[in-house]
């Protein structure tokens, strides 16, 4: 069997057909290690996955390594992941494996942004596609929140422990389908690390560059202020000119175990501003 040909998506419902006809009493939190061992045993026994296992990874989340007979690969991820960031990361180089390793017989090492799909590299997105589609099957997905619902961190909190990944795989895969305009703010010592808006956010113009250095957060908001109270996590109503020149609702939350702040903005339904330049508002 020749992978040639086929896509992320057809790779993604191939297995989850057989997981629906296998029907296992833990569907959606599989052994995605032994997934691809086993399978690509039978259907790439000339090079398959004979190895799954954590290493020390110097700059990068994960890894698809070839055997140095170029006979057999394995899959590595970094050190300290948490269970749901490690079976994304997985998954995530299974992709690699099915997709692209006759392309990279050297392998592939995948930083945190290439595993996300936050960069521009081709094989990396597909990857990230293949692994979200995978683990977090899209028909079932939009069933636990449909395209227009204005889900909280609760919500996707929940998606997140049904498919086994962590929360910013879920936020980003729910992103990447909601016909809502909504962005995920991650921010580190009170500047924007980097952020992702949905497509109709990104397409009316409500996104926050980061690509040009660090951006300041805005010091109206809930995270700006370091604010992080229960309120602030299940939702602040902010007045124009807080995050975008529109109001925004903000749900935001700190996270000791990665020392960051995560924040979901939930806007209208039509576009009546763009983004809130802090420094210019605060430059004398």
């Amino acid at each position: 069997m020749e992978s040639g040909g086929w896509g992320p998506r057809r790779w993604a419902s191939h297995f989850n057909q057989m997981l629906n006809l296998a029907n296992p009493p833990d569907r959606y939190r599989f052994d995605i290690g032994a997934l691809a061992m086993e399978t690509s045993r039978s259907l790439f026994p000339e090079d398959p996955i004979t190895k799954v296992d954590e290493e020390e990874l110097d700059g990068f989340a994960g890894a698809l390594v070839p055997s140095k007979s170029r006979t057999k690969w394995g899959i590595v991820y970094g050190t300290g992941q948490s269970r749901g960031r490690r079976r994304f990361t997985i998954a995530h180089e299974f992709g690699h494996y099915l997709l692209h390793r006759k392309k990279y017989p050297d392998g592939i090492h995948s930083s945190e942004a290439g595993i996300d799909g936050r960069t521009k590299l081709q094989i990396e997105r597909e990857a990230n596609e293949f692994a979200s589609w995978l683990l977090m099957p899209l028909d079932d997905f939009r069933r636990q929140v449909p395209p227009k619902d204005r889900p909280d961190f609760d919500v996707l909190g929940d998606c997140a422990d049904r498919y086994d990944v962590s929360l910013v795989a879920a936020i980003l895969h729910w992103l990447r389908y909601t016909e809502r305009r909504a962005l995920l703010v991650v921010s580190v010592d009170g500047f924007v690390k980097w952020s992702w808006s949905s497509e109709r956010a990104l397409t009316t113009g409500a996104f926050i560059r980061t690509s040009r250095g660090p951006v300041e957060l805005p010091p109206g908001s809930a995270v700006g202020q370091e604010l992080f109270t229960p309120e602030a996590r299940t939702g602040v109503d902010h007045p124009t000119g807080i995050w975008f020149d529109e109001p925004a609702r903000e749900h935001s939350f700190r996270s000791e175990r990665y020392d960051a702040a995560y924040t979901l903005l939930h806007l209208g339904d039509e576009r009546t501003g763009g983004w809130v330049d802090v420094r210019r508002k605060t430059s004398p």
